[in-house]
């Protein structure tokens, strides 16, 4: 039993705990950052600054590729600092309308009976005249035998 937990804490080893998806990150959301600084830690916009005065640093001392990486990781947080300000707005705006909900039930059915009657809107179809084919008279039936099932059918 042993073995197989030590396998099983050997493989977690490797993976990150700390993974985030970018509809998760706020702006307040603390990140590890390992760049060309070496290991930095704070909210992107902390990192986005970081990187631009690394960037900066390196431009005085003459190092082009450096000054590069640097303003592509600055780039990087600036863009996820940009996500967490979308994300935290959008999350208000739900809050909003969540609150408005609960305010106004009322206009909530009356916008369900505005949604129905949508719905029930039979959509506009444009009338194709019928294409004439020539009618195979040894497929169809004889009138007689059509009544006779109608007649089976109906008892």
């Amino acid at each position: 039993m042993s073995k197989q937990f030590n396998r099983q804490r050997r493989h977690n080893t490797n993976r990150s705990s700390r993974s985030i998806t970018a509809q998760q990150i706020t702006r307040y959301t603390n990140l590890d950052s390992s760049g060309p600084l070496g290991k930095l830690r704070g909210t992107p916009l902390q990192l986005a600054e970081k990187y631009q005065a690394g960037a900066k640093d390196a431009l005085t001392q003459g190092d082009d590729v450096l000054f590069q990486t640097c303003q592509q990781y600055a780039d990087h947080y600036l863009r996820l600092q940009a996500i967490a300000i979308e994300n935290e707005q959008a999350k208000l705006k739900v809050e909003e309308t969540f609150v408005e909900e609960e305010e106004n039930p009322a206009s909530e059915s009356e916008n369900a009976e505005s949604n129905i009657k949508e719905e029930t809107a039979q959509p506009v179809v444009e009338k194709r005249p019928a294409k004439h084919h020539k009618k195979d008279d040894s497929l169809s039936m004889p009138m007689d035998a059509l009544q006779a099932q109608s007649e089976i059918v109906s008892e």
